[in-house]
């Protein structure tokens, strides 16, 4: 073992809206229906003998206008993997994205060891008012995201004749 490793699982920490108004953690809804669609789509791979993992998000603790989940495939905790973390924030973006304003209500969406109760980060501090908030996290990974299919497009297009411009050789 390296001195570097850490085993403290990362879970998933969320925070959207504002306390004591109607958006205050809306983004609980979505994880919800999130799971919802992860489950159908399972069960529709059982049903036409496809392997599929069930992937859940379990909440584990609330407070303020944050919540921590546990992210569980075919019942068993894991740490966050990197590409359900971004299929998460994907989909969010994808249900979520409000057009007037080109975001979310999401302020914060890390992956992280369990903060403990309270949701108090390492990162909240004097400076932040003890309520540290990222800059439009969902957009970045949606933008992430974007930016590696229109590589990836650009890749194989060598491979049906054309060049990375886009021009017929």
């Amino acid at each position: 073992m390296k001195k570097t490793e850490n085993f403290s699982p990362q879970v998933l920490i969320i925070g959207s809206g504002t306390m004591c108004e109607d958006d205050c953690r809306i983004h609980e809804k979505w994880v919800t229906r999130y799971n919802i669609f992860n489950k159908v789509h399972f069960e529709s791979a059982l049903r036409k003998n496809k392997k599929c993992d069930l992937i859940v998000f379990k909440a584990v603790d609330h407070s303020g206008t944050r919540t921590v989940y546990e992210c569980h495939i075919n019942n068993k905790f894991v740490s966050m993997p990197l590409n359900i973390f971004n299929d998460l924030g994907i989909y969010i973006w994808n249900n979520y994205f409000r057009p007037e304003t080109q975001d979310t209500l999401i302020h914060l969406f890390l992956s992280q060891t369990d903060p403990g109760l309270g949701i108090i980060l390492p990162q909240d501090n004097k400076d932040n008012y003890f309520s540290y908030r990222q800059v439009n996290p969902i957009k970045r990974i949606y933008e992430l995201q974007k930016r590696k299919e229109e590589n990836l497009k650009l890749n194989n297009n060598d491979l049906f004749g054309e060049d990375i411009l886009g021009y017929s050789i």
